[in-house]
């Protein structure tokens, strides 16, 4: 994040600029600091590079030409990608370590994704993002993200070599603005560049609160989701707020495009927003699919562009899934036989009675007395009346953005449990949630009746986590389907516990976020539970959330780091919710 103010910057920000730069005696137009308030020393020492090198005033000069426009944040941020590469390549030959201080820099920026609040990560540039993600995969060595060509091209470009001149930077500056952008701030008028009043309002609130286009974003960290999931879309009986129709046809045939058809009736689909979103939810739709969405259009017949990199992304990673799980089919069929045996035997132990007091069958010995002091013949045990055992298991993914670095591992450990349980022929049904363009999607990836586990290798993570509504969206569905008398239901989230939204009722209604979301997951978590549903947590997330995971699920989870102590941990995880719930019985 760099600023073009000093006043509020540290000492030491000030100190790095001035050492990088060789001189005291001017006072930098830019400092850099990271989203959560800390001073980036790296881009500091780029900023006092840059004087050396170019002269910040020269610099300085160029931004201001767009200064005023909309979009005037994007453009420092994207530009000053190019002038770090340049600042890099032109001072490493006498600055060495320059290329280990630049490795540290992208480590910094995918652990500070991970620091960031729900309104950090909502006001970031997309387009910004995503060079931002490519340049430090570049540096740290990570695969790089999947770009559009446009992006693509971007990122190359903006590679400026150490080699140019000052006026060759700030042509190729200009040339970044006019070829990605479509914007000249040389020859643009300056009055197309600035808006005032309410239109400047307006477009301020639109684009970074209310934007027309959001797509499944490559993230990184807690993310908390995609950023353009800002949308405020109303129930079907209301209009969404500063939404039009065409733009609600359009999140509709989005949604449509990447999950595929409805797995519920339209009237159903009504029927359950009217019950389910209200209260916090309100302005929330639904979109509950079955399977992968066999009738999606394939990426090339699509006839929007984003919607069309998604489903490659999309393909992409369930390729990367189906990979994972081909590369470690040793370790993970090990798990599947571990965890297969290990619940034979607790499930097999519940179903069979308690030993009963009886006349014949084992002596208990510590009973014996009592046949001649107290002339009781129940001294003996034997095995209680076997017990018909009806489970039902639901593995529920929660499918944020936040999710994105560890997708193919949340997918082989979904695909573990449903493929032991199936080996213990025990219904399993595997869905994921998100929220995304103001619709909670419940994706079903492996149903009930399903054998065959093949379907969660289509996890993939982007958009936001309304956990609350997509716990009582699934409340909702068990109560349209009971099962049999006496069914045991279990429901296993695997989760970071971090709640959180931004999509709302009104324009200026409140985020889906802090404490007010945990309780919301915390009070749909009881109400599960009430209705006879024994609900359960797998971790994976930080460990400044394991407070709000306590708070949603009580001590029945498990935190799980690694595949080697998987199997253990869900069979101490399921023991622990049917003994339990039994218990209530």
């Amino acid at each position: 994040m760099i600023k073009q103010h000093y006043e509020q910057a540290s000492r030491r920000a000030l100190n790095i600029i001035w050492n990088a730069a060789g001189r005291y005696d001017f006072t930098p137009c830019f400092t850099a600091f990271h989203p959560n308030g800390q001073p980036d020393d790296y881009f500091n020492i780029i900023i006092g590079l840059t004087e050396k090198w170019l002269g910040l005033s020269g610099v300085k000069a160029f931004f201001s030409l767009f200064e005023g426009h909309a979009r005037a944040e994007e453009f420092d941020e994207i530009l000053w990608l190019g002038l770090e590469n340049y600042a890099f390549e032109r001072e490493l030959p006498d600055r060495p370590v320059l290329k280990e201080l630049r490795k540290k820099r992208g480590e910094e920026f995918f652990l500070v994704q991970q620091t960031l609040s729900e309104q950090q990560m909502a006001l970031q540039s997309m387009p910004v993002y995503r060079q931002q993600q490519a340049r430090w995969a570049f540096v740290t060595g990570r695969s790089l993200p999947i770009l559009s060509s446009k992006a693509s091209k971007m990122m190359e470009a903006l590679r400026f070599p150490g080699t140019l001149d000052p006026d060759e930077v700030i042509f190729c500056m200009r040339r970044i603005l006019k070829d990605f952008f479509h914007y000249d701030p040389v020859s643009d008028p300056k009055e197309k560049r600035g808006l005032t009043g309410f239109r400047a309002w307006y477009r301020r609130f639109a684009s970074r609160r209310q934007p027309g286009a959001d797509v499944l974003l490559i993230r990184t960290g807690s993310g908390q989701g995609d950023p353009a999931n800002t949308a405020a879309l109303r129930r079907e009986d209301r209009k969404p707020a500063l939404r039009s129709e065409k733009q609600d046809a359009e999140d509709l045939q989005y949604i449509r495009a990447l999950f595929g058809p409805s797995g519920v009736t339209e009237d159903e689909r009504k029927q359950a927003e009217a019950f389910l979103c209200t209260g916090p939810d309100d302005g929330c739709r639904l979109w509950i699919s079955r399977g992968m969405g066999a009738e999606r259009k394939k990426p090339g017949e699509s006839d929007r562009r984003e919607t069309a990199d998604t489903l490659r992304r999309m393909d992409h990673q369930k390729k990367r899934n189906e990979r994972f799980l081909s590369e470690r089919r040793l370790m993970i069929g090990e798990n599947i036989r571990k965890l297969s045996s290990e619940l034979g035997v607790l499930l097999d132990s519940f179903s069979r009675g308690l030993p009963e007091l009886s006349r014949t069958g084992k002596l208990l010995t510590e009973r014996a007395y009592r046949v001649r002091l107290l002339q009781d013949p129940f001294v003996f045990a034997r095995e209680g009346e076997e017990r018909e055992m009806h489970l039902r298991v639901e593995l529920l993914l929660d499918a944020s953005q936040s999710r994105m670095n560890a997708q193919e591992q949340i997918a082989a450990e979904a695909y573990i449990v449903a493929r032991s349980l199936v080996n213990c022929h025990v219904p399993v049904s595997v869905t994921a949630f998100r929220s995304l363009r103001g619709y909670m999607v419940i994706q079903e990836l492996k149903s009930a009746d399903e054998t065959d586990c093949s379907g969660i290798t289509g996890y993939y993570a982007g958009g936001w986590n309304r956990d609350g509504l997509a716990l009582k969206t699934m409340r909702y569905l068990a109560a349209q389907k009971p099962g049999p008398a006496g069914e045991f239901r279990l429901l296993l989230v695997l989760t970071d516990a971090s709640p959180n939204d931004t999509v709302r009722g009104s324009a200026f209604g409140k985020n889906y976020e802090g404490n007010a979301a945990v309780e919301d997951a915390a009070d749909a978590v009881k109400k599960l539970r009430a209705d006879g549903i024994r609900t359960a947590a797998v971790f994976h997330g930080s460990t400044s959330h394991l407070e709000n995971l306590y708070r949603i699920y009580g001590k029945e989870y498990i935190r799980v780091q690694s595949l080697q102590q998987f199997s253990g941990s869900v069979v101490d995880l399921m023991r622990m919710a049917l003994s339990e719930g039994f218990q209530l019985r």
